[in-house]
């Protein structure tokens, strides 16, 4: 079968050999040395089987992840964000028998290494270590890539996907997005995330644009959660790039740099989806300037299934469905989906990808067409009033707030709601409380009575994937942080509500 990504990369090759397809600031591949990568690399794969990819973001992943394609390996991207018992879940579950990496002793640390080869791609050391791996019956023969969820408990889920999958969605994003050779589109999520493997490689690949892909350090990004915007501004302005994708987290900041007048001219789409985005930020977001285009997906139906754009924009939808996809919704508002959807999680009965997928996801579809989303069916607060409620509703609006950077709102059988909030700042204890109190007032008085926040109690620390209380799309656990802080919210409802406007 034709594979249409690595005919792109060498028709580019072949056309447009000198110009540059592939930076890292100072470091420049142009389409001629991009394919000469690749096609080196793809023979040092001829000993691989399924290959796992833990690296930070740079050159050298997009080289490997191409290479891995043009070698028709089963390629599982590892998050480095991974906890190491998540890693060695992956490795296991998915019977990776070799990983390419950055950062070898991490991967020693963990497995049986029996083989170690040192090579180096564009510039960065790497090691291809053959590493002694559990044979599982499972048949991924047409996989191409294996991506594993983020998950709600210590093992993510392996969902497999094959190539024709991951090219359509890429095509029909491309069309979507309307894709321009003159295009530079920034990486600024793990690359290990499908979304940004797909957005931000694949679609200006097809479109033989520019790939920025500077080092998370120099985007001032460290670890999963910490940015340093002052860093994120200069590079940018550095980068001038034209498309990114972002989380709400991430908008947020970009929406605080746009304030202070921060970010380059060159900005023409910027996609945001990931998690649930509150509508005060687009509002904000739009009253700015910027070109923010909300989107929906999931891995399981190959990333993006829903997503506006520059000539179909509804505000608080997530867009109409790309052309690959249908979306129905059941008599009891899930959202279910026919088209690119994955073969089965790893290890797992496999599944036929041509029924329909149960998202698990609420909402609705408007007279034009429009996906809507409105929350998650296990995630539905029902209080002791009968009101049926969704906290990511209420969540989204909340982190909008300048003073709030995560909340889970809980109340399952309660009278009222109440929010665990991470501020987004330090400050003494008495004059935190009177600065989250305003926060949720304003943001209370756009909310109808029954879905108002009526109490709070500040995070002993950060919703993170180490501490367990957040998936690593950042999507709090309400059961977890629920159980963390069932004494003080215990004697939050015993005191009763108070007031917040």
């Amino acid at each position: 079968m034709k594979n249409l990504l690595l005919e792109s990369l060498r028709n580019h090759a072949r056309q447009q050999p000198q110009k540059v397809a592939l930076s890292a600031l100072e470091q420049n591949l142009t389409w001629q040395d991009l394919a000469s990568a690749v096609d080196e690399l793809t023979g040092h794969f001829v000993v691989c089987n399924r290959l796992g990819l833990l690296m930070k973001n740079s050159p050298a992943w997009v080289i490997a992840d191409l290479a891995a394609l043009d070698a028709e390996l089963c390629n599982i991207p590892l998050p480095t964000f991974f906890s190491d018992e998540q890693l060695i879940h992956a490795l296991t579950d998915a019977s990776i028998d070799h990983v390419l990496t950055d950062q070898a002793e991490r991967i020693m640390d963990l497995v049986d290494v029996i083989e170690a080869e040192s090579l180096e791609i564009a510039g960065i050391p790497c090691q291809l270590l053959k590493v002694r791996s559990t044979i599982h019956i499972s048949d991924t023969d047409s996989v191409c890539k294996v991506t594993y969820t983020s998950g709600t408990t210590g093992s993510p889920k392996g969902v497999q996907l094959m190539r024709a999958q991951i090219e359509t969605v890429a095509q029909s994003l491309a069309e979507a997005a309307r894709g321009r050779p003159d295009d530079r589109a920034l990486v600024l999520l793990p690359l290990s995330t499908l979304l940004e493997n797909i957005g931000s490689v694949y679609v200006p690949l097809l479109k033989g644009a520019q790939i920025l892909v500077p080092s998370p350090e120099a985007l001032g990004i460290f670890g999963s959660s910490h940015i340093v915007p002052e860093t994120l501004a200069k590079t940018l302005n550095l980068c001038h790039p034209t498309t990114l994708i972002v989380p709400p987290q991430l908008l947020k900041l970009l929406v605080m740099l746009a304030r202070q007048q921060l970010l380059p001219g060159s900005i023409r789409f910027i996609a945001v989806g990931g998690a649930p985005v509150g509508q005060a930020l687009l509002d904000q977001a739009e009253a700015l300037g910027l070109p923010v285009f909300q989107g929906y997906g999931l891995s399981e139906a190959c990333s993006v299934v829903a997503v506006n754009t520059p000539a179909a924009n509804r505000k608080g939808s997530v867009g109409r469905p790309l052309p690959h996809q249908q979306v129905r919704i059941t008599d009891k508002g899930e959202i279910c989906i026919l088209g690119q959807t994955f073969s089965g999680y790893l290890n797992e009965p496999k599944r036929n990808i041509n029924t329909e997928l149960m998202t698990g996801d609420l909402g609705y579809l408007d007279d034009d067409g429009y996906l809507y989303v409105t929350g998650r069916i296990n995630n539905r607060i029902i209080t002791s009033y009968g009101r049926n409620v969704s906290p990511e509703w209420l969540e989204s609006e909340l982190q909008s707030h300048p003073a709030i950077t995560q909340a889970a709102v809980l109340g399952s059988d309660k009278p009222y709601l109440i929010a665990v909030l991470v501020p987004s700042r330090h400050r003494p204890v008495h004059e935190q409380i009177t600065v989250l109190e305003k926060a949720i007032g304003s943001v209370n008085q756009a909310l109808p009575d029954y879905a108002q926040i009526q109490e709070f109690l500040i995070a002993e620390e950060p919703f993170t994937l180490k501490n367990g209380l957040c998936t690593a799309n950042g999507r709090p656990r309400h059961d977890l942080i629920e159980s963390r802080y069932f004494t003080e919210i215990t004697k939050l409802y015993a005191e009763g509500k108070r007031t917040l406007f």
